[in-house]
Protein backbone atom coordinates (compact mmCIF):
# COMPACT_ATOMS: atom_id res chain seq x y z
CA UNK A 1 0.00 0.00 0.00
CA UNK A 2 1.57 3.33 -1.09
CA UNK A 3 0.74 7.12 0.29
CA UNK A 4 -1.16 7.86 -2.50
CA UNK A 5 -3.83 4.40 -2.06
CA UNK A 6 -3.88 5.70 2.11
CA UNK A 7 -3.66 9.32 2.58
CA UNK A 8 -3.51 8.97 6.30
CA UNK A 9 -1.11 9.06 9.02
CA UNK A 10 -0.20 9.23 12.87
CA UNK A 11 2.99 10.10 14.75
CA UNK A 12 3.70 9.64 17.80
CA UNK A 13 6.39 11.32 20.11
CA UNK A 14 6.51 9.35 23.89
CA UNK A 15 8.45 11.02 26.44
CA UNK A 16 8.92 7.89 28.99
CA UNK A 17 11.24 9.94 31.88
CA UNK A 18 8.86 12.90 31.72
CA UNK A 19 5.56 11.09 31.58
CA UNK A 20 4.47 12.65 28.39
CA UNK A 21 3.27 11.91 24.59
CA UNK A 22 1.77 14.18 21.79
CA UNK A 23 -0.17 12.20 19.34
CA UNK A 24 -1.19 13.75 15.55
CA UNK A 25 -3.39 12.72 13.06
CA UNK A 26 -4.13 13.77 9.69
CA UNK A 27 -3.46 13.26 5.82
CA UNK A 28 -0.16 13.57 4.19
CA UNK A 29 1.00 14.91 0.52
CA UNK A 30 4.20 14.59 -1.22
CA UNK A 31 5.78 18.16 -1.75
CA UNK A 32 6.11 19.33 -4.93
CA UNK A 33 10.13 18.36 -6.53
CA UNK A 34 10.29 22.91 -6.18
CA UNK A 35 9.35 22.36 -2.30
CA UNK A 36 11.95 19.51 -2.10
CA UNK A 37 14.68 21.28 -3.58
CA UNK A 38 13.88 24.45 -1.68
CA UNK A 39 14.45 22.87 1.44
CA UNK A 40 17.10 20.51 0.19
CA UNK A 41 19.49 23.43 -1.00
CA UNK A 42 18.12 25.28 2.89
CA UNK A 43 20.23 22.31 4.22
CA UNK A 44 24.19 22.71 4.87
CA UNK A 45 26.30 21.59 2.12
CA UNK A 46 27.44 18.56 4.10
CA UNK A 47 24.10 17.05 4.39
CA UNK A 48 23.71 17.36 1.02
CA UNK A 49 25.76 15.81 -0.08
CA UNK A 50 25.23 13.07 2.81
CA UNK A 51 21.70 12.80 1.11
CA UNK A 52 23.33 12.26 -2.20
CA UNK A 53 25.75 9.02 -1.02
CA UNK A 54 22.93 7.54 0.86
CA UNK A 55 19.83 5.82 -0.27
CA UNK A 56 18.08 5.60 2.62
CA UNK A 57 17.05 2.18 4.16
CA UNK A 58 19.13 0.11 1.26
CA UNK A 59 21.27 -2.16 2.44
CA UNK A 60 25.24 -1.67 1.90
CA UNK A 61 28.24 -4.01 1.81
CA UNK A 62 30.20 -1.76 4.53
CA UNK A 63 30.47 1.89 5.64
CA UNK A 64 33.21 2.41 3.69
CA UNK A 65 31.47 2.34 0.79
CA UNK A 66 29.54 6.04 2.28
CA UNK A 67 32.48 7.10 2.91
CA UNK A 68 34.41 6.41 -0.41
CA UNK A 69 30.88 8.02 -2.12
CA UNK A 70 31.24 11.01 0.27
CA UNK A 71 34.97 11.85 -0.67
CA UNK A 72 34.05 10.93 -4.69
CA UNK A 73 30.98 13.54 -4.44
CA UNK A 74 32.71 16.25 -2.17
CA UNK A 75 35.67 16.64 -5.15
CA UNK A 76 32.75 16.44 -7.59
CA UNK A 77 30.81 19.07 -6.07
CA UNK A 78 33.42 21.46 -4.76
CA UNK A 79 33.32 23.87 -8.18
CA UNK A 80 29.70 23.79 -8.48
CA UNK A 81 27.49 26.89 -7.25
CA UNK A 82 24.17 24.47 -6.37
CA UNK A 83 24.32 21.12 -5.68
CA UNK A 84 21.42 18.70 -7.58
CA UNK A 85 19.14 17.12 -5.63
CA UNK A 86 19.03 13.69 -5.70
CA UNK A 87 16.04 12.58 -7.70
CA UNK A 88 14.97 9.87 -4.93
CA UNK A 89 15.05 12.55 -2.50
CA UNK A 90 11.82 14.48 -1.30
CA UNK A 91 9.86 14.85 1.35
CA UNK A 92 6.29 15.00 3.01
CA UNK A 93 3.79 17.09 4.79
CA UNK A 94 1.57 15.90 7.34
CA UNK A 95 -1.61 17.98 7.74
CA UNK A 96 -3.02 17.49 11.21
CA UNK A 97 -6.55 17.22 11.83
CA UNK A 98 -5.87 16.21 15.39
CA UNK A 99 -3.47 16.15 18.09
CA UNK A 100 -3.77 15.34 21.52
CA UNK A 101 -1.39 16.01 24.45
CA UNK A 102 -0.92 13.28 27.27
CA UNK A 103 0.52 14.02 30.57
CA UNK A 104 0.84 10.58 32.68
CA UNK A 105 0.00 10.89 36.24
CA UNK A 106 0.59 8.14 39.08
CA UNK A 107 -2.37 7.58 40.31
CA UNK A 108 -3.58 6.65 36.23
CA UNK A 109 -5.74 9.58 35.87
CA UNK A 110 -4.07 11.54 33.00
CA UNK A 111 -4.55 15.11 31.22
CA UNK A 112 -5.32 14.47 27.76
CA UNK A 113 -6.25 17.42 25.82
CA UNK A 114 -7.39 16.97 22.38
CA UNK A 115 -7.34 19.59 19.32
CA UNK A 116 -8.84 19.12 16.30
CA UNK A 117 -9.97 20.99 13.25
CA UNK A 118 -13.35 21.99 13.54
CA UNK A 119 -15.70 20.12 11.90
CA UNK A 120 -14.14 16.61 13.46
CA UNK A 121 -16.35 16.43 16.81
CA UNK A 122 -17.80 13.03 16.69
CA UNK A 123 -16.21 10.32 15.31
CA UNK A 124 -17.10 7.71 12.89
CA UNK A 125 -19.03 5.26 15.20
CA UNK A 126 -18.94 7.25 18.84
CA UNK A 127 -22.38 6.84 20.21
CA UNK A 128 -22.66 9.50 22.65
CA UNK A 129 -23.20 13.31 21.64
CA UNK A 130 -19.77 15.38 22.57
CA UNK A 131 -20.79 18.55 20.92
CA UNK A 132 -20.98 20.50 24.21
CA UNK A 133 -17.44 19.37 25.37
CA UNK A 134 -15.66 21.52 22.70
CA UNK A 135 -13.86 24.64 23.29
CA UNK A 136 -13.20 27.43 20.20
CA UNK A 137 -9.56 27.85 19.88
CA UNK A 138 -7.74 29.72 17.27
CA UNK A 139 -7.42 29.17 13.51
CA UNK A 140 -10.53 27.00 13.00
CA UNK A 141 -9.14 24.41 15.65
CA UNK A 142 -11.33 23.01 18.84
CA UNK A 143 -10.25 21.38 22.14
CA UNK A 144 -11.44 19.24 24.64
CA UNK A 145 -10.43 17.81 28.59
CA UNK A 146 -10.53 13.84 27.38
CA UNK A 147 -11.05 11.44 30.02
CA UNK A 148 -8.04 8.92 30.76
Amino acid sequence: MTQEDNPNAALVFFWQPLHKQIRVEGTVSKLSVEESAKYFHSRPVGSQIGACVSHQSLPIPSRQVLIDKEKELTERFAKLEEIPKPDYWGGYLVHPRIIEFWQGQSNRLHDRIQFRRAGYEQLEGQSFDTSNCWNDGEDGWIYSRLSP
